[in-house]
């Protein structure tokens, strides 16, 4: 397997959208009363931001507005995190009002300062999504499982690595991807009682 193969096949397995349905799925599972409610709140977090995103996305690619659903040029990004921002303070306001758990709605919130910091900084600078969500999922891993999740903190070097061999980011993009997002799940999780 080339060096290019391999990076594709991590940056692709391991892209935005896996990782977010895998972090909403783990803090959900842990964060619920019983697995029923559990299945019920990522349905609905799933279902109010992950879906409509994916699909005007998809729109996107398909009418020629994005190169691709996760490569794609800075500028092209602008209009992905405007909308993805307004799915999310809509599904904030949805979790509020149903009182979810606070660890649900911690996470959003998570992933709503990330995508605003992430556009201010996208207006000058293409900063990794790929290796901010990688990031993320281990630091919010580490958080609910402590130790045992250790192993996860090896997916970030190799999700910088797989972006810098696509000539997709640089390695200050990577790093501060990495760094950004984490500090960004500290802080709110530290905010909301979490941590």
């Amino acid at each position: 397997m080339t060096k290019l193969k391999l990076a594709n096949y991590i940056s692709d397995g391991l892209n935005p959208l896996v990782l977010g349905l895998v972090i909403l799925a783990n803090v959900a599972f842990t964060a619920a009363a019983d697995a029923a409610q559990a299945f019920g709140w990522f349905l609905l977090v799933t279902g109010l931001v992950f879906l409509p995103v994916l699909l005007i996305a998809m729109f996107f690619v398909r009418t020629g507005r994005m190169d691709a659903l996760f490569s794609n040029r800075r500028h092209q990004r602008h209009r992905i995190y405007v909308i993805g921002l307004f799915f999310a303070v809509l599904t904030m306001l949805v979790l509020n009002w149903l009182n979810a758990p606070v660890e649900i709605v911690a996470t959003l919130v998570t992933g709503i300062v990330t995508v605003v910091t992430f556009a201010a900084v996208n207006l000058w600078w293409k900063i990794s999504v790929h290796t901010s969500t990688v990031s993320a999922l281990a630091v919010i891993l580490l958080v609910l499982y402590g130790w045992w999740a250790v192993p996860s903190l090896v997916l970030v070097p190799m999700m910088g690595w797989s972006r810098i061999v696509l000539a997709q980011h640089t390695l200050g993009q990577v790093v501060a991807g990495a760094l950004v997002s984490a500090i960004i799940v500290i802080a709110v999780f530290f905010q909301y009682g979490v941590i």
